[in-house]
């Protein structure tokens, strides 16, 4: 059997990185794990650049949406300007990582639109903890700092659509054969132009993922005491609470609500957990 990583998977069929080779494989039909792109895999090869996966080995980490598996960092593209950027979205986006232990790093593309705006943003989720990048596609300002942070890592790029994630990665890659989209005047958003996921090879030790659309979370399923891990500077002043129960709500002698009281954690930010909470206890 031979060992290699899942590098696309399109219309059933997964392409398989194995040395310097790539095999077309189908999964083998008593396989009941779900493989996608970025896992490595066993598989036996048939001849002709044809193969069959036989078992999913043990993943890093995993995200379900978008699904890719054993990346080393993740990093969130929004835009400045059209569509404009929404706090809340970006919060559950932040969320979906965090629920899968991956800590992701935002990159605000199109900042030649608003130029303020981008810089607001920027300083709000560094003070969250965020690595933040500032970028355009159009005039390729940021691209230097996003390559530098790429070498000998495995970086999955996502995003909603509109935010010119695939322009950002063709200048970024130097590849024109990446299909982008305009964003619709009338409703603000754009469609999604990736289709599937596809990790790009850069080096022998550097590879980008490209993926479809981003999704955020459903948190219908979560328990509450889950929430707060997933706000790392709110969990940072969680755990002094006067009640080992606290959901930091109403509950008196609550360390993260002294901590938005003294100004160490940003009042949107704990209005996004809030959100959440009540959302959860109203599906009760």
């Amino acid at each position: 059997m031979t060992t290699g990583r899942v590098i696309k998977n399109y219309n059933g069929y997964y392409y398989v990185r194995c040395g310097g080779g790539l095999t077309e494989c189908r999964r083998r039909g008593r396989m009941k794990a779900k493989v996608v792109v970025g896992d490595i895999v066993e598989i036996t090869e048939l001849g002709n650049g044809k193969g069959v996966v036989e078992a999913v080995l043990p993943r890093r980490n995993a995200l379900r949406r978008p699904a890719v598996a054993n990346i080393d960092q993740m990093v969130i593209i929004m835009a400045a300007r059209s569509p404009d950027p929404n706090r809340f979205l970006v919060d559950k986006m932040l969320m979906t990582c965090e629920y899968d232990h991956i800590h992701p790093k935002l990159c605000f593309n199109k900042c030649d639109l608003d130029r303020q705006q981008a810089e607001r943003y920027a300083a709000f989720y560094r003070k969250c903890g965020y690595e933040v990048y500032l970028a355009s596609a159009h005039s390729g300002e940021g691209l230097a700092a996003l390559r530098a942070i790429l070498p000998r890592q495995m970086t999955a790029f996502a995003g909603p659509s509109g935010v010119g994630k695939s322009s950002l990665l063709a200048r970024l890659l130097g590849r024109s054969d990446l299909s982008v989209g305009a964003v619709s005047e009338k409703i603000g958003r754009g469609r999604h132009t990736t289709r599937h996921s596809e990790i790009m090879e850069l080096s022998p030790d550097t590879f980008v993922v490209d993926t479809p659309g981003f999704s955020a979370l459903d948190f219908e399923h979560l328990a509450e005491t889950e929430v707060i891990g997933l706000f790392p500077d709110l969990a940072a002043y969680a755990g002094q609470c006067r009640f080992s129960s606290c959901r930091h709500l109403t509950e008196p002698d609550c360390s993260v609500k002294a901590a938005l009281a003294d100004g160490l954690i940003q009042p949107e930010r704990y209005e996004t957990y809030c959100k959440i909470m009540t959302s959860l206890k109203e599906r009760k």
